[in-house]
């Protein structure tokens, strides 16, 4: 009788690097084996024992972001890159550092720490999200109205071939030129070209002072576009974020204390963060200008908020869309531009499931809007009755972003619905050059099969 995976892999590379399977599933399918090596060379025995026998490879980080994609063709093998973790190169006067592509943010900023410099990537739960996980979904987070994405500031990459042959672009220093761009190819394909092993980074040092401007406005609408005129003033913090009232109830027990004074229990009340950092005496001159103007532009009241409790209400506002996911029926994350956020998420927030709005957080400056649908009740989850109004959400809430030239990419909803969508949206013009792409990379097609826009 033929072995199964999990026996190959561990003829492979060792009874150590073959681990359970539990808590690995991937949209309802379980993996028929997880595989952790010890280095890269035992990725790259992985890959090309994957693609000689045909064999699909889930690449993962910390797990933080599963969910995210269509649903896999197949899951036979996860890959988990936990073990490459080391920080391989770190020079604090040329601002660079390279590390492998499976430590986690958290460490990876420690380590940068004590050269008081930092990288400027943004994940929710940095203790688990890796750097090869955040490179490979290719988000930001609440400061990408001053960071921009993570591909700004990678240098050099290093990655597997589908048939584990090793490749690199880029290098080691901030200027240097080497043909095409392979850094941003990779960058935001959730693993489906190749499987990241190392990255190099250009660095910021460390800012000594951080504030936190938190505003309340009568509604997410208004905040959106007093947001909006701040950031475009000579007042500009790092980052504006608004949250609708329900979002706002979740806060945690020191938002809640600083905030009480804010209406936030009105109904229709909307919660505002400016983010701010620099050196202390600039930077609270800027939130007083800051304050100033939201209230001229009809903000109910301002609280200033600094130093290690500023900072927690960032982590609070980056963490929170994984918080707060796995309650919803159905969360979207849209993209417009900036000039049409505010009308974008006036229009989404009548959006109903069940007769329940969407729960919003949105960033004014980078133009994104999530919506939290409420989940269902239990008894009607499953319910292939209520799948409908999930798709109708889905939808409308396309609609809406298409209208103002924008996206709309589905981050989480029942599995059933999944299965009937492309999560990513319609598939654009240039979808036959990725699938050219993909093909040329990955030619049998055993790297996350399906998951990427166009079932790539």
């Amino acid at each position: 009788m033929e072995s199964s995976l999990g026996d190959r892999l561990e003829q492979l590379l060792g009874g150590s690097a073959v681990l359970p399977v539990d808590g690995y599933e991937v949209d309802g399918l379980t993996p028929q084996a997880v595989v952790r090596p010890a280095d890269r060379l035992q990725v790259s025995e992985v890959l090309r024992w994957a693609s000689v026998e045909r064999v699909s490879v889930l690449p993962r980080g910390g797990g933080t972001r599963t969910g995210l994609g269509n649903v896999p063709r197949t899951a036979d093998v996860v890959l988990d890159l936990g073990r490459l973790d080391r920080l391989l190169d770190y020079q604090p006067a040329d601002m660079t550092a390279t590390v492998e592509a499976g430590v986690t943010l958290a460490s990876l900023q420690e380590q940068l720490a004590s050269g008081r410099e930092f990288v400027p990537l943004e994940a929710a739960l940095p203790s688990r999200s890796t750097v090869g996980g955040i490179l490979s979904v290719g988000t930001g987070g609440p400061l990408s109205h001053a960071y921009g994405l993570p591909r700004e500031w990678l240098i050099g990459i290093g990655v597997l071939s589908p048939s584990g042959v090793a490749t690199k672009a880029g290098g080691k220093v901030v200027k240097n030129v080497t043909g095409y761009d392979l850094n941003k190819l990779y960058t935001g394909s959730l693993g489906t070209l190749g499987v990241i092993v190392e990255a190099s980074f250009k660095l910021l040092p460390i800012d000594p002072h951080s504030g936190t401007l938190l505003a309340s406005f009568p509604s997410i609408a208004a905040s959106l576009s007093a947001g909006r005129k701040l950031l475009h003033s000579q007042a500009a913090p790092m980052g504006f974020h608004s949250i609708s009232t329900g979002v706002s109830r979740r806060l945690q027990d020191s938002v809640q204390a600083a905030s009480q004074d804010l209406g936030l229990g009105d109904e229709e009340t909307a919660l505002s963060f400016a983010f701010f950092s620099g050196r202390a005496k600039a930077t609270r001159r800027r939130m007083e200008e800051a304050a100033a103007l939201l209230l001229a532009e009809g903000a109910n009241a301002v609280q200033r908020i600094e130093n290690s409790a500023a900072k927690g209400m960032l982590r609070w506002i980056t963490d929170a869309p994984s918080e707060i996911s796995p309650s919803s029926a159905l969360v979207i994350k849209v993209s417009v531009q900036s000039k049409s956020a505010a009308r974008t998420s006036a229009e989404c927030g009548d959006i109903l499931i069940s007769g329940e709005k969407p729960d919003q957080m949105a960033d004014p400056g980078f133009g994104s809007i999530r919506l939290f649908w409420p989940r269902l009740p239990d008894e009607q989850t499953g319910s292939a009755d209520n799948e409908q109004p999930v798709l109708d959400a889905v939808q409308q809430t396309r609609q809406i972003a298409n209208r103002y030239g924008g996206s709309a990419v589905v981050e989480y909803c029942p599995l059933p619905v999944k299965r009937q969508i492309d999560v990513w949206g319609d598939a654009p013009d240039s979808l036959a050059v990725m699938r050219n792409i993909k093909d040329r990379f990955d030619p049998s097609g055993i790297l996350n099969p399906g998951r990427f826009l166009g079932g790539i």
